[in-house]
């Protein structure tokens, strides 16, 4: 008997038990390809937490134990957990979300997420300005002592000499002020026991000013005393020069380019910049030390006074007596290498405090 060829034969119709088993194979797998491919066509675009960290300036507190976050803004915070759809803002609002991603240690943020994070934790701070260079200046040197006070250490007789503690403190404050201000020079006016005349140090500030935008600080920092032998005064004070006195703050020679009318409108608005500024600095000190410092008065406050480095110094500028030499407790305290280190970090967190104020809008 010939037989039919395949290509000539009657297909049989798919239908029965054995047809209709042969092909639930094949929708399985179309059903999985499904499943697998739909996420990767539906998939929201997301970037890197980091990036939305750098946009708003927020620092991002996360908890890898449990698997959760909290972002600290400007404006608020917002609790998170990776895979969760709600967000929790200030700690009592809760935000719908498409849900954060946690992928090999790291946290994926989608677009319409960053966006509305963004918006709630506010924009970083932006730098108009920058603070060229810190000068710290420490009082007296040389033959001049300044104030002392004759003192036993061990049943030795010493002389506790301001000269010496306000050159640990400036070399103390320099060294913990630089790492907090990395865009600034921080200068002293001198970093041995020499004598310089008070118009070398606010010269050589003055000098580091190359341009008329530049921003330069001064702080000096002596020891305090009254006319007491021994006095029950203490604490810490800041000096910054009156408002009322009338000083020339414009560099000469840019001032002589100007026309005098303006050269005096301009004069006068810088001067009155740089007294706001030196109060400003004064009080970010003052708050440091009493944050850090609790045991250290600072009720004696910001006063006016026309020194001369306060007010030569064409800047704004700061004269800091940490304490009085010639009170029995201060005299303990600023001997004491721990106590002049907390001290010198203190007045180095005020000024750091005050340039990023200073240097940011936020």
């Amino acid at each position: 008997m010939a037989s039919t060829p395949l290509s000539q034969r009657n297909p049989a119709p798919i239908i029965g038990t054995v047809n209709s088993t042969l092909r639930v194979p094949r929708i399985a797998s179309i059903i999985i390809l499904l499943v697998v491919a739909l996420p990767l066509f539906g998939e929201l675009p997301t970037a890197d937490i980091r990036e939305l960290l750098d946009e708003t300036g927020a620092v991002l507190e996360w908890d890898e134990f449990g698997r959760t976050g909290v972002l600290w803004g400007s404006d608020e915070s917002i609790g998170f957990t990776p895979g969760e759809e709600i967000a929790v803002v200030g700690f009592s609002d809760l935000l719908h979300v498409e849900p954060i991603l946690y992928q090999q240690g790291q946290l994926l943020v989608p677009e319409s997420t960053r966006a509305a994070f963004a918006d709630l934790l506010g924009q970083a701070p932006v730098r108009l300005r920058t603070v060229t260079a810190i000068v710290v200046d420490a009082g007296h040197g040389g033959h001049d002592p300044g104030t002392y006070q004759d003192t036993t250490v061990n049943g030795q007789p010493v002389r506790v000499m301001e000269k010496d503690l306000t050159l640990d403190l400036a070399r103390r404050v320099q060294a913990a002020l630089r790492p907090q201000v990395p865009e600034s020079l921080v200068l002293l006016t001198r970093d041995s026991d020499v004598y310089l005349e008070l118009g070398e140090r606010t010269e050589y500030a003055n000098s580091l000013r190359e341009d008329e935008t530049d921003n330069i600080l001064f702080v000096s920092i002596h020891v305090n005393s009254s006319s007491l032998t021994w006095t029950e005064a203490r604490g810490m004070e800041v000096y910054y020069l009156p408002p009322d006195h009338d000083r020339q703050v414009l560099d000469p020679s840019f001032a002589a380019s100007l026309d005098p009318e303006v050269s005096t409108i301009i004069n006068d608005l810088r001067e009155e910049e740089y007294t706001r500024e030196s109060v400003m600095m004064g009080q970010a000190v003052l708050d440091a030390v009493s944050r850090q410092l609790p045991e250290t008065p600072i009720e004696r406050g910001i006063n006016v006074a026309n020194f001369f480095v306060v007010r030569e110094a064409r800047m704004p500028s700061i004269l800091i007596e940490v304490g009085f030499l010639n009170n029995r407790q201060e005299l303990v305290l600023l001997q004491q290498s721990g106590y002049r280190q907390r001290l010198a970090d203190a007045i180095a967190a005020g000024i750091a405090a005050y340039v990023d104020d200073f240097e940011t809008v936020h």
